[in-house]
């Protein structure tokens, strides 16, 4: 029984998928959609058929994808390209003359932290 263990470990450790990964497999839209629904978290890819829940997350094409290349198995999802994506928007929302407060509510954060988003790209708040 501890001979088992180690591998489980293994597997879980394995399980750890690089965010550019997951776009090489189903592309950057399906890898943002995938962020949209299970980011930060694990989700299992079946072995034969995706699941209702990916299949509603990222369409049929991209979800067979996953279980052909991740099937039977868990697979980490990352958030950092959501993340990216959303600090753009508010870096060219704020060009596009909205307030920090209009910036803090429509990307439901705080003010202080659209400031700190701002001041690593670059910008003046």
């Amino acid at each position: 029984m501890t001979a088992n263990n180690p591998q489980s470990n293994n597997s879980k450790k394995s399980s750890r998928v690089c965010e550019q990964e997951l776009i090489d497999v189903i592309g950057v839209n399906a890898t943002l959609a995938l962020e949209r629904v299970f980011s930060a978290s694990y989700l299992y890819i079946p072995a034969r058929a995706p699941s209702k829940a990916i299949i509603n997350a990222v369409g049929l094409t991209a979800a067979m994808k996953l279980v052909e290349h991740f099937g039977c198995g868990d697979i980490w999802v990352p958030k950092s390209l959501l993340t990216k994506y959303r600090n753009i928007s508010i870096c060219e929302e704020n060009d596009q003359g909205k307030t920090l407060p209009e910036l803090a509510q429509k990307f439901k954060t705080g003010i202080p932290n659209i400031r700190r988003i701002l001041k690593q790209r670059g910008i003046q708040a």
